[in-house]
């Protein structure tokens, strides 16, 4: 067994004392922490990534992002908000004729835009019967019959 002697080293006539201290469960102690510290070491590189901006490539200062071409139509419960831009908000208060103000809407913007994808953003308090009425009429302002089949639509509309 592994152990330490603690002997006095007195010979001035007083009995000697050996202990022994167990020195298996500090070893043991050791090797695991040592064992953790290895495999912690390990996961910490592994975990890095290096990100390198190639050397050629422009700034983010002189580069300008490309124009986003996008509709959006925002549902909400008092108006409907259709924009391409923020600078071009139509706002259509909710009420009698709002979905024919929408579908007008929808058409002047519509010769605008070069994509066919409208993305509609309603509020968590709007009902979705309301929703699907806003879409049927993004539909129609793109000319599509009820009868169309689903893969030949004119617009494809999407949710946020």
């Amino acid at each position: 067994m592994a152990g330490v002697s603690t002997d006095s080293g007195s010979s001035s006539g007083r009995k000697n004392v050996d202990q022994q201290i167990n020195m298996i469960p500090f070893i043991d102690l050791l090797v695991s922490l040592i064992a953790f510290l290895l495999m912690t070491a390990v996961w910490v590189s592994t975990g890095a990534v290096t990100a390198k901006q190639p050397e050629n490539a422009p700034s983010e200062a002189t580069s300008t992002p490309p124009p986003v071409d996008q509709l959006r139509v925002e549902v909400t419960p008092r108006a409907i908000r259709v924009a391409t831009t923020a600078a071009d908000v139509v706002t259509i208060e909710r009420g009698a004729g709002e979905l024919d103000r929408l579908r007008a809407a929808l058409r002047d913007k519509r010769r605008v835009v070069s994509n066919n994808e409208v993305w509609v953003q309603p509020e968590s308090a709007v009902n979705f019967n309301d929703v699907a009425r806003v879409m049927d009429a993004v539909y129609e302002a793109w000319g599509a019959t009820p009868g169309m089949h689903p893969d030949r639509l004119p617009v494809t509309v999407r949710m946020m």
